[in-house]
C-alpha cells in the first residue's frame, strides 16, 4: 500500500513539475509583455499565397512589426513613417505589416495599391496574430529581436511615436 501510495504521489508531482520546465511560455498566455517570447507569426502574403513565417528569421534578422487595417486613421499615419525607418534599418531588420481588420484580400491590396506601400502586407483573416499580440487596438507595433523576444510593444500612434521606435531600433 505504501508503495502504490508513493507512486501515485511520484505520478502527481511529476506531471505537476514535467510540464512547467519543458513548456515555452508564449507572452499571449497572459498580458504581452516586453521581454517575452513572442509567438510565431505564420500568414499568407497578401501578393500571393506564400507564408510569411517569422521563425525563418530568427537568428537572421530583428521584425518590425505593425497590425493595421485599411480604415484606422492612425495606421495609416504611421506606416509612411515605418516606410522611412525601413530604408535607414534595411540591414537586419525586417518591417512587416499586417492587416487584421478582417476584410477582403482584394480590398488590402486595394489599399496597397492606393497608398503605393511597398512594406511587406501579409494577412491576418481572421484577427488571430493580433489576439495572439494581446492587440486591442490600431496600430499596434511590435519589435522581435533575433532571439525572438519582445524588445518594443506600443499601442495607438501619434505623430512623434516614429522618434521613439527609431532610438530603439538604434539599441538593437
Amino acid at each position: 500500500m505504501k508503495i502504490k501510495m508513493k507512486s501515485l504521489f511520484s505520478a502527481i508531482l511529476m506531471s505537476i513539475i514535467v510540464p512547467s520546465i519543458t513548456s515555452i511560455s508564449y507572452a499571449d498566455e497572459e498580458k504581452l509583455n516586453v521581454g517575452d517570447i513572442a509567438p510565431p507569426i505564420s500568414l499568407f502574403k497578401i501578393e500571393s499565397n506564400k507564408y510569411f513565417r517569422s521563425k525563418e528569421l530568427l537568428g537572421k534578422k530583428n521584425l518590425v512589426v505593425s497590425f493595421f487595417a485599411t480604415w484606422c486613421v492612425p495606421c495609416e499615419k504611421e506606416i509612411p513613417e515605418l516606410t522611412k525607418l525601413s530604408k535607414q534599418f534595411s540591414d537586419g531588420f525586417e518591417f512587416v505589416l499586417i492587416n487584421t481588420g478582417k476584410e477582403k484580400r482584394a480590398k488590402v491590396k486595394e489599399y496597397i495599391s492606393d497608398k503605393n506601400i511597398t512594406l511587406q502586407v501579409i494577412w491576418d483573416k481572421y484577427g488571430k496574430a493580433f489576439e495572439k499580440f494581446d492587440g486591442s487596438s490600431l496600430p499596434l507595433l511590435v519589435v522581435i529581436n533575433t532571439d525572438g523576444k519582445i524588445t518594443y510593444y506600443k499601442k495607438g500612434y501619434i505623430d512623434g511615436d516614429e522618434n521613439k521606435l527609431k532610438e530603439h531600433l538604434r539599441t538593437l
